[in-house]
């Protein structure tokens, strides 16, 4: 079966995650202006979203109908968030028990190490993060 994220082409995608994260419902200028794409493209993809069903128009614009599933990402709060941003809030959690620690049992090599490889792990995961995110965008 396919999925709706199948269907999109990268323009369409774009205009959909500028729904998503829009506020107030936006019409074909206003995504034309922000996203920098001329205004019969983004009608010519409004009319594909509206087909699949998960764009629907108003008397104030287009907004998102349903929220569909981006491979690598989750939705909260109407906000894309790459997966791996997750895995660098456990590796910060990490680092917090582990500066608690110092404080309570004093500071040692080992506990240095620890501290390396968990900001090296934060900084990886946070830099592919912003990566993914970009790439979905271009």
């Amino acid at each position: 079966m396919s999925r709706p994220q199948d269907d999109l082409s990268r323009t369409a995608l774009k205009i959909y995650l500028y729904l998503l994260e829009s506020k107030d419902p936006q019409g074909v200028r206003e995504i034309s202006r922000a996203l920098n794409i001329p205004v019969s493209t983004v009608h010519y993809h409004m009319k594909k979203l509206l087909s699949l069903g998960i764009v629907r128009e108003d008397s104030y614009g287009y907004r998102v109908s349903r929220v569909i599933n981006i491979d690598g990402f989750i939705v909260f709060r109407q906000k894309l968030i790459p997966r791996l941003m997750v895995y660098a809030m456990f590796f910060i959690g990490l680092l917090i028990g582990e500066i608690l620690l110092i404080s309570i049992d004093g500071f040692n090599s080992d506990r240095l190490l620890m501290i390396i490889i968990t900001i090296v792990s934060i900084s990886i995961f946070i830099l592919e993060s912003i990566n993914t995110k970009k790439s979905i965008l271009r």
